[in-house]
C-alpha cells in the first residue's frame, strides 16, 4: 500500500472520530447533586483535611504511651585480661598494641520513658485534637453544601438556557415565515405591504437571534460547569431528566421555623464552636507549659567484646564490656522566658476570634434565610403574573399576525406583539429559574441542602 493512501486513511479515521457525537448522561436534579458530592475534588480535599486532624489525634493519644529509644552499634575494640588478684589492672598496657589484640565490640542502649503526670498537657492535646476532628467534619459538610449549591445553580441555569433556546428557535422560525410571506407579497406588488414592513420584521428577527445566541452560549457554559462539578469525563454532556423548566413546589414552611432549622443544622456554627473549643484546650496546655512533666524512666546500657575479661567492681565500668541497668523517677521542665504565656494568650485570642464569628453567624444566618425566602416568594408571584401575561401576549401576536397577513394591519402591531411576547416569556423563564435557585439557596441557608432533610430542594415540580 502506498504511503499516501495510508496517510489519507488515517486522516479520515481521525476526522470521523473527532466528529463523533459526545456522550450524553441523563440526570435529574437529585442525581446531579449526588454525583457532584461523590466526584468533586473539593470534597475529597476537605476529607483529606479531616484525615489530617485524625492523624493529629492519633499522635496525641500516642503521647500517653511509653517512649522507647533503642541504640545499637558495632565497632573495633581491644582484647584485655585482668591481672590475677586485681579488679581493674590489665596484663597489658593501654598503648602496648599488637594486631592479635584487636576484637570487636557490640553494644547498645535501650531506654523507656513512661509519662506519669503532665498537669493536663496530654489531656489538653487530646481534647484539642478531638474538637479539631469535629471542626474539620463540619468544614467538610460546608464544602459539600457549597458544591451542592453550585451544582443546583448550574443545573437550573442549564434548564433555563435550554428552554430559552427552544423558545427563541421557535420564535425565529415564526418570524422567518412571516418575513418570507412579506417578501412574496412584495414581489406580487400587494399595495398594503411596503419595504418598511420587511425591514421592521428583519430587525425583530435580528433581536430574536441575538437572544438565541445568548441562550445557546449560556447552555454551553452551564454544561461546562456541570461537567467540572460532577467530575464527568471531558467531552461528556449532561442531559436533564426534566422535559422542561418548571417551578418547584411552593415552600409551605414559615420563615421563623426555617430560621430555627438554620441555627440547628448549619455546619458553619458547628465548625466555629468546635474550633473555639480546640483553641481553648490548646490555651490550657500552654498555660501549663511552665509546670514539669513527671515520668518514670528505665534504661539498660550494655556492651560485649570477645576476649575481654569482665571487671568485677562497682566503681569502674568498662565501656567495652558491661551491663548497666537503671530506673529513675524524674521531672522535666521546659521554660523559655514568657514563651508559654505568650502562646497561651495567642490561642485564647484565636478562640475569641472564632466565638465572635460565631456570634456574627447567629445574627447573619436568619438574614440569609429571610433573603432566600423573600426571593422565592417574589419569584413565585412573578411566575404567576408572567404566565398570565405570556398567554395574553401570545394571543395578541397571533391576532396581529393574522391581521397583517390578510392586509388589515401593518407590521408594526405584529412587531410590538412579538417584542412583548419575547420579553414576557423570557421574564417567565427567568422567574422560574430565580424561584428554583432561591429554593436551593433556602435549603443551603437552612443547612439542609445536602440530605434534603426539609424537602426543600430538589423537592417536587409543580404539576
Amino acid at each position: 500500500m502506498k504511503p499516501q493512501i495510508v496517510v489519507r486513511a488515517l486522516l479520515a479515521l481521525a476526522l470521523s472520530l473527532s466528529a463523533a457525537p459526545s456522550r450524553a448522561e441523563k440526570s435529574s436534579r437529585a442525581q446531579a447533586i449526588a454525583q457532584a458530592l461523590k466526584q468533586n475534588p473539593q470534597i475529597a480535599a476537605a476529607r483529606a483535611r479531616r484525615a489530617q486532624s485524625e492523624a493529629e489525634r492519633t499522635q496525641a493519644d500516642s503521647a500517653r504511651w511509653p517512649q522507647v529509644s533503642v541504640e545499637l552499634g558495632i565497632g573495633p575494640s581491644l582484647r584485655a585480661s585482668l591481672v590475677p588478684g586485681t579488679a581493674v589492672e590489665s596484663t597489658r598496657g593501654r598503648y602496648d598494641l599488637a594486631a592479635k589484640d584487636l576484637s570487636v565490640v557490640v553494644g547498645g542502649r535501650v531506654s523507656v520513658v513512661q509519662p506519669l503526670y503532665t498537669f493536663g498537657k496530654l489531656d489538653g492535646y487530646r481534647a484539642a485534637a478531638a474538637h479539631g476532628i469535629r471542626a474539620r467534619e463540619a468544614q467538610t459538610q460546608m464544602t459539600q453544601a457549597d458544591v451542592a449549591l453550585e451544582a443546583a445553580r448550574l443545573y437550573e441555569a442549564l434548564l433555563f438556557a435550554r428552554d430559552s433556546a427552544r423558545f427563541f428557535e421557535e420564535l425565529e422560525n415564526y418570524v422567518v415565515r412571516t418575513i418570507l410571506a412579506t417578501k412574496e407579497r412584495l414581489e406580487a406588488d400587494t399595495p398594503d405591504v411596503t419595504e418598511q414592513d420587511q425591514l421592521r420584521l428583519e430587525t425583530a428577527l435580528a433581536a430574536v437571534r441575538l437572544a438565541l445566541n445568548y441562550a445557546r452560549a449560556g447552555q454551553e457554559q452551564a454544561q461546562a460547569g456541570l461537567v467540572a462539578y460532577l467530575g464527568l469525563t471531558p467531552g461528556a454532556r449532561l442531559e436533564p431528566a426534566e422535559d422542561e423548566l418548571k417551578a418547584l413546589q411552593t415552600v409551605q414552611a414559615q420563615a421563623p421555623w426555617l430560621i430555627a432549622n438554620a441555627l440547628r443544622h448549619r455546619p458553619e456554627l458547628g465548625a466555629l464552636r468546635e474550633g473555639a473549643l480546640a483553641y481553648d484546650s490548646l490555651a490550657a496546655v500552654e498555660r501549663a507549659g511552665s509546670l514539669p512533666d513527671l515520668f518514670l524512666m528505665g534504661v539498660v546500657d550494655a556492651a560485649y567484646t570477645p576476649g575481654r575479661d569482665w571487671i568485677q567492681t562497682r566503681y569502674v565500668i568498662d565501656p567495652l564490656n558491661h551491663v548497666d541497668p537503671g530506673i529513675l523517677l524524674g521531672a522535666r521542665w521546659q521554660i523559655q522566658g514568657s514563651m508559654a504565656q505568650g502562646r497561651s494568650a495567642q490561642r485564647g485570642a484565636q478562640a475569641r476570634e472564632l466565638r465572635s464569628l460565631q456570634s456574627w453567624a447567629n445574627s447573619g444566618l436568619p438574614a440569609q434565610v429571610e433573603k432566600a425566602y423573600a426571593d422565592a416568594t417574589r419569584a413565585r408571584l412573578d411566575i404567576a403574573e408572567a404566565h398570565t401575561a405570556v398567554s395574553r401576549a401570545k394571543r395578541w401576536m397571533v391576532q396581529a399576525n393574522g391581521d397583517y397577513l390578510i392586509g388589515m394591519s401593518t407590521s408594526q402591531p405584529l412587531v410590538d406583539a412579538v417584542r412583548a411576547y419575547t420579553e414576557l416569556r423570557a421574564a417567565e423563564l427567568d422567574a422560574i429559574y430565580r424561584h428554583n435557585a432561591a429554593v436551593a439557596e433556602l435549603a443551603y441557608a437552612t443547612g439542609t441542602l445536602v440530605g434534603d432533610r426539609l424537602g426543600l430542594y430538589p423537592g417536587k415540580e409543580t404539576p
